[in-house]
């Protein structure tokens, strides 16, 4: 009897395919989740840096020596200037347009009559 011989060595086309895939799908699924992460980060941060220059902070210490922080104090004096004069023109803004839209309102003149 003569008995065929195989050749049963190494890995088969068959298992070499599916293991490219399993690796190709978890790299693609960590880059997907390390990507969502980074993009998540960033936005967290503008949103911390917007809050942050919106609204002091006073719960904060930090501490700074010499001239450095009275150039931040200064800084931070004058943005806060600015904002709160830019929140005062546009409230005072808002009621002169408040008024006349009161005034017109009041104004026998153009009031219209409905037929009833």
């Amino acid at each position: 009897m003569t008995r065929n011989k195989h050749n049963q060595r190494g890995f088969s086309t068959i298992e070499t395919l599916l293991v490219v895939v399993i690796i190709g799908l978890v790299g693609f699924v960590g880059w997907y989740v390390y990507h969502a992460r980074q993009n998540t980060n960033k936005v967290l941060d503008t949103s911390t840096t917007i809050s942050n220059n919106a609204v002091p902070s006073y719960g904060k210490s930090t501490k700074t020596t010499g001239t450095t922080a009275a150039a931040t104090g200064a800084t931070s004096n004058a943005n806060l200037q600015t904002s709160l004069n830019d929140a005062s023109s546009t409230s005072n803004q808002s009621s002169q347009d408040l008024s006349a839209t009161n005034n017109s309102l009041t104004d026998q003149s153009t009031l219209t009559t409905v037929p009833q």
